[in-house]
């Protein structure tokens, strides 16, 4: 049998950017609440210009720096739209170990991981 094809709806494309999304990861045996909102051009963080001519090491520094701006410019977003004190908010997502902020970048980006199946 073969599935049918889904489409998107313009209305529910043009709220994807107003709609608060909610996940959450699993970190040493704990789970962890994350909230964001998918950013419009307009709020997206000014994009570093990569120099190609860098090292790799430079050039991963760079676009990990980016993913973490933005990272917390869509949890800043949905903080905005609705307050939750239950989620990693983007003052702690500062905080958080590397390994951490590692994960919930690549959650709220949708990034997947190599290691799951």
């Amino acid at each position: 049998m073969t599935e049918e094809k889904q489409y998107w709806s313009i209305e529910d494309l043009e709220s994807l950017t107003e709609t608060v999304q909610e996940a959450e990861i699993e970190y040493q045996g704990k789970h962890l609440k994350m909230s964001w909102c998918e950013l419009t051009e307009s709020e997206e963080p000014k994009a570093l210009v990569v120099d190609e001519t860098l090292p790799e090491e430079e050039k991963n520094k760079q676009f990990m720096a980016l993913a973490r701006e933005k990272t917390r410019a869509m949890m800043v977003k949905a903080q905005e739209k609705q307050p939750d004190e239950t989620v990693i908010t983007p003052q702690v997502y500062e905080k958080l170990p590397t390994n951490l902020k590692f994960l919930v970048s690549n959650k709220i980006l949708g990034v997947s991981d190599p290691n799951e199946q």
